[in-house]
């Protein structure tokens, strides 16, 4: 096993934010409420319009469509055709497996100069839980401030299976409770309509704390970024309902895989990024996702675009004017991180891939289901090796929380250090051993720095352990360094084949689901034939005093 001593710097890289807001975890079946939302109006109609398909998302092999179709098997008609054409036709296969996945039809109204949207969202829910649930709970993320700034979303109406209901509030309004008339029984489905609205901060507007955000939620520049703007419904799992504060140094989207339909209208003379694919253009535009955890989506009248094609995957890179070079270089970045990591960890399901410019603070970059967000920092100089992995590291998202899920709250380590580790396997491939060798350097450096001033940590401890002040300056070192390192010694340890065999298992096991940290470990030791225990312990799970 080769000894980490080498430091070779490569320039301080920071991926995550450090702000001093301690967080806490809620899992609770009834949260106490702060306000209530009553019935108020009567039901609008929801009628989902029908696809025309575009050059750029042409749709192939898809169900037709007939004057005789009823409304309802039409709007699942057009979903599946979407699908087909969010997904590479290779991972279509993956589809009918998935077939009891949530789905929102959202049409959201988007009024670019005065930074607010309206909608309507119809959410198809299937228990898939091995418990009935009484209520169900939704998520109103930029209610709770901190990564997110100082915007809102409220709902002003909620209807079940037609049916007006009144909703509960909690968690600083981050936390929706819809109560069922009825128990929802195992694999039974029952159909949530809500209207919504919201208002988005300008400039890094800060919430109730002082704290202004990532820029994930934000108006600045003339880039709209709109990250939790619709009601997502939480996850449910042996603990119950995971209902965590919004964090303040981390990630916020914890959610099961689901499939999108967004009809959107919004100012002509915008250019927009989203997940998914936009399967019909105009004033009116429409898209679609395959199975996705969250549906971002970003504007801007000054967006240039770069466009390539690799593997099949349109890749895109959307930069501000006089940016040309960066975005070029996020362009070739994203595809070359494309190629390697398809290799190394198994395809890439999606037909697109979008690497965004945006501005940002706190975060140099922030990821979402088939769409990355780099800070406008990072373009002003592309030569920095911060740059590229950024980029890299961001794309590696798209293999380890976009399709193979985990809870980031309570494990962050595990997207966050392999991302890492990730976005080192791209440097040594497409730049060489010396700057792989280097930045593993930088890691060590960091731990070391970390340990002489006593600091040093557990990997694989929660992101609210981490967001108590005693706590919070070891996060980055410990959670991104140290748990990138930790797979750094594990490939040595077990060799090329067994180490990217185990990743490759992990992801086709665990594709479009939730993952923790012990199927992870399982599919090394099952690839490497052996256990693992001694190491896993040196690095994931002590600290050196």
């Amino acid at each position: 096993m080769r000894r980490l001593s080498i430091y070779r710097p490569l320039g301080v890289l920071a991926l995550g934010a450090a702000v001093l807001f301690p967080a806490c975890r809620l899992i609770a079946p009834t949260p106490e409420p702060t306000s209530t939302i009553t019935p108020s109006k009567a039901l609008p109609t929801f009628t989902q319009r029908p696809v025309e398909s575009t050059p750029q998302a042409k749709i192939t092999s898809a169900p037709e469509i007939s004057a005789t179709t009823s409304p309802d098997n039409q709007v699942e008609l057009v979903a599946d055709a979407g699908q087909q054409a969010a997904m590479l036709p290779s991972a279509r296969a993956d589809l009918p497996a998935l077939s009891e996945l949530n789905r929102y039809n959202i049409r959201v109204d988007i009024d670019y100069a005065g930074h607010s949207f309206n909608g309507t969202q119809i959410v198809d829910i299937t228990n898939q839980e091995t418990v009935p649930l009484d209520s169900l709970f939704f998520r109103l993320l930029p209610n709770g401030g901190k990564s997110y700034g100082g915007g809102s979303l409220d709902v002003s109406r909620i209807a079940v299976d037609g049916q007006e209901v009144p909703g509960k509030l909690s968690l600083s309004d981050s936390v929706l409770e819809v109560p069922l008339a009825q128990p929802l029984a195992i694999g039974e489905s029952v159909q949530v309509e809500l209207d919504f609205s919201g208002v988005i901060p300008v400039d890094f507007e800060e919430d109730a704390s002082g704290e202004s955000g990532y820029g994930i939620y934000n108006f600045t520049d003339g880039v709209l970024a709109l990250s939790g703007w619709y009601p997502i419904l939480a996850v449910y799992d042996e603990d119950g309902w995971n209902l965590d504060s919004v964090s303040a140094i981390g990630d916020s989207v914890y959610s099961d895989t689901a499939v999108y339909t967004v009809d959107m209208t919004t100012s002509e003379d915008v250019v927009i990024a989203t997940t998914g694919v936009q399967v019909e253009a105009g004033e009116n535009p429409l898209y679609i996702s395959g199975p996705v955890r969250d549906f971002f989506l970003i504007m801007s009248p000054e967006f240039e675009v770069a466009s390539q094609e690799s593997q099949g995957v349109r890749v895109n890179s959307y930069y501000l004017p006089g940016n040309d070079e960066a975005g070029q270089k996020a362009l070739e970045v994203a595809v070359e991180s494309l190629v390697i990591f398809s290799e190394r960890f198994g395809a890439y399901p999606f037909a697109e891939l979008d690497v965004v410019e945006a501005p940002m603070q706190n975060a140099l970059g922030v990821e979402y289901p088939g769409i990355v967000l780099i800070s406008s920092d990072h373009y002003d100089d592309p030569t920095d090796i911060s740059f590229p992995i950024t980029v890299a590291h961001e794309v590696a998202h798209q293999w380890w929380y976009s399709v193979v899920g985990n809870d980031v709250f309570e494990e962050p380590w595990l997207d966050e250090s392999l991302a890492t580790y990730s976005s080192n396997v791209y440097l040594q491939q497409a730049m060489g051993e010396d700057t792989y060798e280097g930045y593993l350097g930088y890691w060590l450096q960091s731990l070391n720095d970390l340990r002489s001033e006593g600091q040093d940590d557990v990997v694989t401890r929660s992101l609210s352990y981490f967001e108590d002040p005693d706590t919070l300056a070891s996060y980055g070192a410990v959670v991104y360094n140290k748990g990138a390192l930790f797979f750094d010694v594990l490939r040595q340890e077990i060799g090329d084949e067994a180490f990217f065999n185990g990743l490759q298992s992990y992801y086709q096991d665990h594709k479009y689901g939730i993952a923790h940290t012990d199927d992870l470990l399982d599919a090394f030791e099952s690839a490497a034939g052996r256990q693992l225990d001694d190491l896993y312990q040196e690095w994931l799970y002590s600290a050196q005093e």
